[in-house]
This record gives C-alpha cells, structure tokens and sequence, in this order.
C-alpha cells in the first residue's frame, strides 16, 4: 500500500536582475507517494512529478539529491519514514 507524505519549504524571493532579496517570500510544496515493498516512488516538487523508483524492496536506505529553489534538498528513505532536509534544516511533515 503506499503511503503519502507532503511538506513546505519557504525561502525570500530574489530579484532576477540584482539577486537581492525582493521582501516577497516563496513557498515550495514537496509531496511523496511511495511504497518501500514496491520499491515505487513518485515525488512532486511545485507540481512536477518525476519518478525515483526503484527495485521491490530497495527502497529504504536510498537518497535523492535535488534543487528546491535556490537550495540543495536531500529526500532521505530511513526508518520509520522519509525526511527532506534543506540546508541542514529537516522540514516538517505536513497534513
């Protein structure tokens, strides 16, 4: 059965041109469908999906390393879920 899990990451926004900070703040969704039984796996970042499935039980103990923003993410497949960690900060599951 898989399992589904989402999370928010918030960073200021930069201006393009200048790359200083515009005051406005952008908001980041990650959500996670995955099955460590399976191996499938299809994570979501601001609405584009990408599948990161493995083999049938392989799963757990991988890592996928991807841009959030202007950020480095590592989604983490441990015991007992999945953690994203952004710039040493692990993000908090959402509802």
């Amino acid at each position: 059965m898989a399992k589904k899990i989402n999370w928010e990451y918030s960073e200021p926004e930069l201006d393009l041109e200048t790359g200083e900070e515009t005051g406005n703040t952008l908001t980041h969704t990650i959500s996670l469908c995955y099955s460590y039984v399976s191996g499938k796996a299809i994570v979501t970042i601001d609405g584009t999906e990408f599948d990161i499935s493995v083999r049938p039980f392989s799963l757990k103990g991988t890592e996928q390393v991807f841009r959030l923003g202007e950020s480095a993410a590592l989604l983490r497949f441990g015991k007992p879920t999945p953690t994203v960690t952004v710039d040493n900060e692990e993000l908090k599951i959402i509802k």
